[in-house]
């Protein structure tokens, strides 16, 4: 279970997130759709604590976390359950794919670098990336890229994977293949919350939809619901505005 409440975030003067109730249950999918501006990525960076609330607390499994008592170890703790999957990759530049993936194996978890090796081509075959290992990212297109940032993610077997519009920086042509790849997690049961503006994507494969706006959040269903059935004005006038 994956649990967040009355989280509040600002910059400066600027409340980016009001009191913020969010539940998630193992095995959900999970995606959080609205405007640009919404809160949308900061509410996710502040589930790993790439942004740090002022108040609020955040759950994830077995780990709780009071945003007003916050320790560096319950930082640690709590970075431990989950894995970003970016918008802009964030990979390694004079790293291979494979060596992208097993990093965090290595360094974090201390594997032996044959264990973590084997760990990281069964993921990047996952991924559809078997004869890219000893590729580096400048020769990789976005997708590719970005799934070798999937596999990144899953090699940790965090608890929870986000992503934070993870085709956004993609050609249209290559967001297919970091689709397809989602629709495989989600088949697996993997718990995700997944920042996107693919709404066809969204309704497929989530299994509850979030509508923010002006950092919150204004309405929550199953993918029917919302797209086809929404009842907040706000969620209506969106949702127009894309289809018209």
């Amino acid at each position: 279970m994956i649990k967040v409440s009355g989280l509040r975030k600002k910059f400066h003067d600027l409340q980016v997130l009001h009191d913020i109730e969010l539940e998630v249950n193992k095995g959900e999918v999970v995606a959080i759709i609205g405007p640009s501006g919404s809160g949308k990525s900061t509410l996710l960076r502040c589930l790993n604590l790439l942004e740090v609330p002022e108040e609020g607390t955040v759950t994830i499994d077995d780990v709780a976390v009071n945003m007003r008592e916050l320790a560096k170890k319950d930082m640690y703790r709590l970075r431990q359950k989950s894995a970003m999957v970016f918008q802009n990759y964030n990979l390694f530049k004079n790293k291979t794919a494979l060596q992208n993936v097993i990093e965090s194996l290595i360094v974090v978890k201390n594997m032996k670098e044959a264990e973590a090796k084997s760990i990281g081509e069964r993921l990047l075959e996952q991924v559809g990336l078997s004869g890219k290992f000893d590729n580096y990212p400048s020769t990789l297109s976005g997708g590719q890229q970005q799934r070798v940032g999937i596999a990144r993610a899953l090699a940790v077997d965090p608890y929870v994977i986000l992503f934070d519009e993870p085709t956004s920086a993609l050609d249209p042509e290559l967001v297919g293949e970091v689709l397809n790849v989602m629709r495989l997690l989600a088949n697996k049961n993997t718990t995700m919350i997944i920042v996107t503006h693919e709404m066809s994507f969204a309704r497929e494969v989530a299994d509850k939809v979030i509508f923010m706006a002006d950092g919150k959040i204004i309405e929550t269903g199953g993918p029917e619901d919302i797209f086809s059935n929404p009842q907040n004005e706000r969620t209506k006038r969106f949702l127009s505005q894309l289809s018209g």
